[in-house]
């Protein structure tokens, strides 16, 4: 059944209910190697991301894997019903873009309180989808916030329920010369595999049926650990990866990317602003576009 506007009303006044959360520093680790760290087992700068008797640091987009909530905070708090997106069809969403703003290095375990909330539904128009967007707090259970995930969603089949396309976000505009650095990210075959132990157990990124149906020729990687290797890039190409440098880091999804694909960093520096974009070298698109990692 199509959705409405009286779903999406409904869905905006939801009040969010606090939930809490947490990881261990298994989560951590795993997130680094499943978006390609220590292939060289010998790279000391990534050991410190995959092997704490080396290092704890933890990639700033691996908010996208510990920012899950477990049980309301308080134990009278309302049961949560299904949302909007229960009525959606999944089969045919695509990850849209992806923000994140980091209040604090991340740690390697922590126990949290997550927040999530719907901030906007718009309508692209009958036969051309709809975007949801959200927004995700995590704050570490002192109360001291430690990121916010911001995410829009393409929902290819849900366009034309009356609603307006004003007021989704805008992009990052990238700089009009040619790229200050670039930086080949090879990937593994079974990419998609490792990362879906991180949490995301989609379908469409392993079950090659499912895939087809949903319009593609086998699975495509997930975007989020598309996301993660272009954080990854601008570590380890702009920051030496000095993870603490970091404070904000968004992208626009712009093609589907293959496991076993090569992913190309090209990338800006202006002043405390690194633009980016994500190129697929074995076929010559652009896989991520209007990147924008913020530096403290």
């Amino acid at each position: 059944m199509p959705i409405t506007m009286a779903d999406v009303e409904e869905e905006l006044t939801r009040e969010p209910v606090q939930l809490e959360g947490g990881y261990t520093d298994r989560d951590s680790l795993l997130y680094a190697v499943a978006i390609g760290m220590a292939k060289d087992p010998l790279d000391e700068k990534e050991l410190e991301y995959t092997c704490e008797s080396v290092g704890q640091r933890v990639v700033p987009t691996a908010a996208t894997v510990l920012s899950r909530g477990r049980r309301p905070v308080s134990s009278d708090a309302p049961a949560r019903t299904p949302g909007l997106t229960s009525k959606m069809n999944f089969t045919m969403l695509l990850h849209g873009e992806q923000r994140l703003v980091v209040h604090q290095p991340l740690p390697q375990a922590a126990e949290t309180l997550v927040t999530n909330r719907t901030t906007g539904v718009y309508d692209k128009g009958e036969g051309k989808g709809a975007l949801v967007t959200t927004e995700t707090d995590v704050n570490l259970k002192d109360g001291s916030p430690l990121f916010t995930l911001g995410s829009t969603m393409f929902y290819r089949g849900d366009g034309g329920f009356g609603g307006t396309a004003e007021g989704a976000p805008e992009p990052h505009v990238l700089p009009d010369r040619a790229p200050d650095v670039t930086c080949e990210m090879p990937q593994r075959e079974d990419q998609a595999m490792v990362y879906a132990l991180c949490g995301d157990r989609n379908p469409l990124h392993r079950d090659p049926g499912f895939a087809q149906r949903a319009g593609f020729d086998r699975p495509i990687l997930h975007g989020l650990c598309s996301y993660g290797i272009s954080c990854h890039a601008v570590l380890k190409a702009m920051l030496d990866y000095d993870e603490t440098q970091i404070s904000g880091f968004d992208v626009r999804f712009s093609t589907p990317v293959y496991p076993g694909e090569t992913q190309v960093l090209e990338a800006w520096r202006d002043g405390n602003v690194v633009s980016f974009r994500v190129r697929i070298k074995e076929r010559d698109v652009i896989s991520i576009n209007n990147g924008k990692c913020t530096i403290r």
